[in-house]
């Protein structure tokens, strides 16, 4: 008996669960959000934001980053920022919840949150 050689079969794309990041130091840049919720807290006298969205990796750290400013400006401007401190991406949407004090990051009018595809400004709530 003699085997006929045949082509080995076609693998079929997927996608992968790990994508090599550009440097094993890390990566950072701007990314979405999709809720910004501002609230006055009386007990201790402070504004606190929270910004929530969906970060596209799960190892990756969101942080919120303000702008130095010389005096202060109408609009606090925040960043939404997103981290990813090793040499390897985990591409599976996570939800993200940050909340921060305002203590020292509110305008005279309120604050404005850049994400990556858009900017929102926020007035204060009156205490």
């Amino acid at each position: 008996m003699t085997a006929a050689a045949q082509p080995l079969p076609q693998r079929v794309p997927a996608p992968s669960l790990v994508v090599p990041a550009w440097s094993l130091t890390g990566e950072c840049y701007p990314i979405d959000f999709t809720d910004i919720d501002i609230q006055w807290y009386a007990g201790r006298g402070v504004y606190q934001l929270t910004v929530s969205g969906l970060k596209p990796y799960t190892n990756m750290d969101v942080s919120l980053s303000h702008e130095a400013y010389r005096g202060r400006p109408a609009y606090w401007r925040t960043l939404v920022i997103g981290c990813v401190k090793n040499g390897l991406l985990l591409p599976l949407a996570t939800p993200y919840y940050i909340t921060m004090n305002l203590d020292r990051f509110v305008g005279s009018k309120g604050v404005e949150i850049v994400g990556a595809s858009r900017r929102v400004r926020r007035g204060v709530p009156r205490s």
